[in-house]
């Protein structure tokens, strides 16, 4: 799927593009990840890996996102990560992580079976409690997620609607 992403530099919308992955190209903590995209998919009965590159430089992966269905029916982003270069002050690219998770919300009204249509769920687990509490409300402010049970939250209607409009840009005819 066809996406703009902002480069930092030069606050410019610049063409990327989300595909699906295979297990070798999928990224790991020996590149400074923070999680093994590669061991996790290969865990994952049914999941798909997708990354996120920039059409200037398809070979550079901006981001890594894995998707599968809970129980066959129960759409659920296992795992999503921005690049090590894409953080904090070093970061090359915005608007990588909203790609990916509107992405994996648009992936849950596809292929979401019954009234689970459009109701994307992930887990916020981080070793700090704090750290938990801050990146869930990242996801509340930013990205429409709401506290489903526990460390579980959960992105539907209006605001995984939201997501699309802002993140997804028509695909390329």
């Amino acid at each position: 799927m066809n996406v703009k992403i902002i480069k930092t530099a030069t606050s410019e919308q610049i063409d990327a593009l989300i595909r699906k992955g295979t297990i070798s190209e999928m990224p790991s903590i020996q590149q400074e990840w923070r999680f093994n995209f590669d061991k996790e998919l290969k865990k994952l009965p049914g999941a798909s890996g997708y990354l996120l590159v920039a059409e200037e430089t398809p070979d550079v992966i901006e981001g890594c996102m894995i998707f599968m269905l809970n129980k066959q029916v129960a759409p659920y982003m296992a795992y999503v990560e921005v690049a090590p270069h894409n953080k904090k002050d070093k970061k090359r690219y915005d608007h990588v992580a909203g790609c990916l998770i509107a992405f994996a919300y648009q992936q849950s009204v596809i292929q979401g079976k019954d009234h689970f249509s459009g109701m994307l769920f992930f887990d916020v687990m981080e070793e700090n409690k704090k750290d938990e509490i801050k990146l869930m409300t990242l996801y509340s402010s930013k990205y429409h997620a709401k506290r489903w049970d526990g460390t579980t939250m959960i992105i539907m209607d209006e605001g995984g609607e939201s997501l699309v409009r802002e993140y997804l840009s028509e695909e390329k005819k």
